[in-house]
């Protein structure tokens, strides 16, 4: 297959972040039509499991409850509940990335980015109202949607980068809201 096209017959906004960089940086060297979603690749023996649409639901309108006031200033209802919406699809079905004292990471299931170090870190893709996407990492809107006025203000303070947040655990695929290292 040349450099630079389509790895699927999929549509360009159902494959993965991290796929479709894949691609045109190295090309294909598959041809299969059926590959999985770019973050399956590095979850092989990971158990994944998927939320029902009912149970997105569900999991979305509990979290409105824990959102921070901020977050309702920033965005309006339908892009929080939009955003929600893919967190609940990009974690596993029991794992909840909000839960208060939580002892095991919560993996990302969902789009990816990689950094300078060649790290892949966690990504969520907003679409605007304007249709125009805004990327992002999963930890830093969890922080900002969901954390404390303390938390958000030592993340506000750190330096600008171009990184997730680092995770206390060392996954940077963990989205686990008390795994951010603050």
């Amino acid at each position: 297959m040349p450099q630079g096209q389509p790895l699927t017959h999929r549509p360009e906004e159902e494959r993965g972040l991290f796929e479709r960089f894949w691609v045109a940086i190295f090309g294909s060297s598959q041809e299969s039509d059926d590959l999985p979603r770019s973050s399956t690749l590095y979850w092989r023996n990971a158990r994944i499991s998927l939320r029902s649409p009912e149970q997105i639901s569900a999991t979305v309108d509990r979290w409105h409850c824990y959102l921070h006031p901020r977050a309702r200033r920033v965005f309006a209802l339908e892009q929080i509940e939009a955003i929600l919406a893919i967190i609940a699809r990009s974690v596993n079905a029991d794992e909840d990335p909000i839960a208060p004292g939580s002892e095991d990471c919560v993996l990302w299931h969902g789009d990816l980015s990689v950094n300078e170090q060649s790290q892949l870190q966690a990504a969520i893709c907003v679409v605007n109202k304007d249709r125009s996407k805004t990327i992002g990492f999963a930890n830093r809107l969890l922080t900002f949607l969901f954390a404390d006025d303390e938390s958000y203000d030592i993340v506000r303070a750190l330096p600008p980068t171009q990184d997730a947040l680092p995770m206390a655990c060392g996954n940077q695929l963990c989205v686990c809201l008390a795994h951010v290292a603050l």
